[in-house]
């Protein structure tokens, strides 16, 4: 058994999730498991979210997610809001960031159209600690 299932399975005896969010999730591995065995060779032209975090003294950080992980994480993406600690939820909508009106699905349907091929993200933030940090999020 894959150790995502042994995680979820554990998530629902400690009552962390429902059955029913923990079967939701199982069936959603389930697909993604199906798509990626469908797929025997990556497609060359395969399309990925990148974070990009540089700074004056921070760690540069890249991530690159295929968008056929995004598209499976998607599904997990309005359970694991819940896992947010309440103040980190409360600091986010005091500075008018609500996650639970945030639709994932809709954002992937509309960079899997193509129609939203722009930053998600370009922030740049100079800290009195960290110096000058700049974060990016797009599609590429």
């Amino acid at each position: 058994m894959s150790e995502e299932r042994l995680k979820i399975l554990q998530m629902i005896e400690e009552k962390k999730i429902t059955a029913t969010e923990g079967f939701e999730l199982l069936s959603a591995l389930s697909e993604g498991a199906e798509k990626v065995n469908s797929q025997s060779v990556t497609p060359s032209g395969q399309r990925f979210l990148r974070v990009r975090v540089t700074g004056d003294k921070v760690k540069k950080i890249n991530v690159n997610l295929p968008l056929s992980l995004v598209k499976v994480a998607s599904k997990f993406a309005s359970l694991s809001i819940g896992f947010i600690p309440e103040e980190a939820r409360k600091e986010m909508e005091k500075k008018g960031i609500d996650l639970s009106k945030i639709d994932i699905n809709e954002i992937v349907t509309l960079i899997d159209q193509g129609l939203l091929d722009e930053k998600l993200v370009d922030l740049e933030v100079d800290d009195e600690t960290d110096g000058r940090i700049k974060v990016e999020v797009y599609v590429d």
